[in-house]
């Protein structure tokens, strides 16, 4: 989720090849190299802390980078070993232990983590945290222009307003979408009942004049350009965002909101997992806790962090909104036990974005898409071509295996 790309490890990779080190940050006999390789969202580190952490364990960081959980899911169940750390959010956290794909964490090696907010401790998607840590944290809500949006929002229904046609942004992600629709009509994220689902896409079908795009990854960039006026935004970009530009502002709309997190967790087979632990601890030291926070923007998740942040950060309306709406805010879950319908989300979304005759636009022969209907249909979305593969593979494999 998160800062300009353009700074993408900018410092962080400077480290040799050849290195060695034992995760304790002593020199391993033979020299063996040491490398930590990371998938994560963009701009997800302090460049200076993942510098500092290959410096202290002699070792070299890859980061490759990932734009949405469907395509971390993907990349990982395609083999996922070649990757040490992964950053996948809530939700995918229970799909993936429900795939087998993640290892079980060493907590003797994680140490740091039990300076973790008691709130973050027992989350829905895996309560004892066997496989996963959180990272980052927040809330879902209205992010808009003091400019141009004089009045200031309260509710989901803004988003429809007339006089924003063509200045409203919706994050890249299918289940924050559907489930905006859902609490906008009263119901849970998490529903499985097909009436409310579509209910909701029908609602949502009708913002289509309102949009500007789907984006998680320059939605901060159109919102500081003032393109985007007004939008869905996690209480972190918002942060980021009114620090470059003071005009933006961000609301918890009264039908409630998402609270959400992204999790460090370790993919079944990495080859390093001792240092992807000490990875994992570094972040929680607290020091380093603070530094890292202090330049992403959001929310950190540790306790003993707090002493270690400037002022302003621990006053940053945006983020202490968030802290304040912890205990009230609705996890996205796994619904596994609805399969067909979260498998149609997909497609719904697709509907939502103008593609209504999904298959007489894009030609699937034996599960392959032909390039022109693609690019056609990411340029509609605002969709990369990967994402769109990715939500027409969903929406035919359901069809299949219906017909079974």
């Amino acid at each position: 989720m998160k800062k300009f790309f353009s700074l993408f490890l900018a410092g962080a990779c400077l480290a040799a090849a050849g290195c060695g080190s034992a995760p304790d940050g002593n020199t391993k006999s033979g020299g063996d190299t040491q490398v930590l390789n990371l998938y994560s969202w963009a701009d997800n580190f302090s460049p200076d802390v993942l510098s500092d952490f290959e410096k202290k364990y002699n070792c070299k960081i890859n980061y490759d980078v990932f734009a949405n959980n469907e395509e971390l899911l993907a990349k990982i169940q395609a083999g996922g070993s070649e990757y040490d750390v992964i950053q996948p959010s809530d939700y995918m956290v229970a799909t993936m232990i429900k795939l087998d794909l993640l290892e079980k964490l060493d907590k003797s090696k994680i140490k740091n983590t039990e300076n973790m907010l008691p709130a973050l401790q027992n989350p829905p998607y895996d309560p004892a945290g066997t496989y996963s840590v959180v990272y980052t944290w927040g809330v879902t809500g209205i992010a808009y222009n003091t400019k141009y949006i004089k009045d200031t929002p309260g509710s989901w229904n803004d988003l429809w307003k007339d006089e924003y046609k063509g200045r409203v942004i919706l994050l890249n992600d299918n289940r924050e979408v559907i489930g905006m629709g859902l609490k906008k009509d009263g119901h849970s994220v998490n529903s499985k009942d097909p009436n409310e689902v579509t209910q909701a896409v029908n609602h949502l079908h009708k913002l289509i004049p309102n949009l500007l795009a789907f984006d998680t990854d320059t939605i901060k960039q159109k919102f500081i350009a003032e393109e985007a006026w007004i939008g869905t935004m996690w209480s972190g970009d918002a942060s980021f965002t009114h620090k470059d530009n003071p005009d933006i502002a961000f609301i918890i709309p009264k039908e409630g909101a998402v609270i959400w997190a992204d999790t460090f967790a370790i993919p079944k087979g990495a080859k390093h997992k001792e240092l992807a632990e000490a990875f994992i601890n570094y972040l929680y030291d607290p020091q380093v806790s603070a530094k890292n926070y202090e330049y992403i923007g959001y929310n950190d998740p540790n306790a003993k962090a707090e002493t270690y942040h400037s002022e302003e950060y621990n006053k940053d309306p945006m983020l202490k909104a968030a802290r304040d709406y912890i205990s009230r805010g609705e996890w996205i879950e796994d619904i596994e036990e609805a399969l067909s319908l979260e498998i149609h989300f997909p497609d719904l979304l697709l509907r939502v974005i103008g593609i209504r005759n999904i298959r007489s636009r894009i030609q699937l022969n034996n599960g392959t898409i032909r390039q022109d209907h693609l690019r056609s249909a990411s340029v509609i979305s605002g969709h990369s071509n990967q994402h769109f593969r990715l939500f027409i593979k969903y929406s035919h494999f359901r069809k299949t295996k219906d017909k079974q």
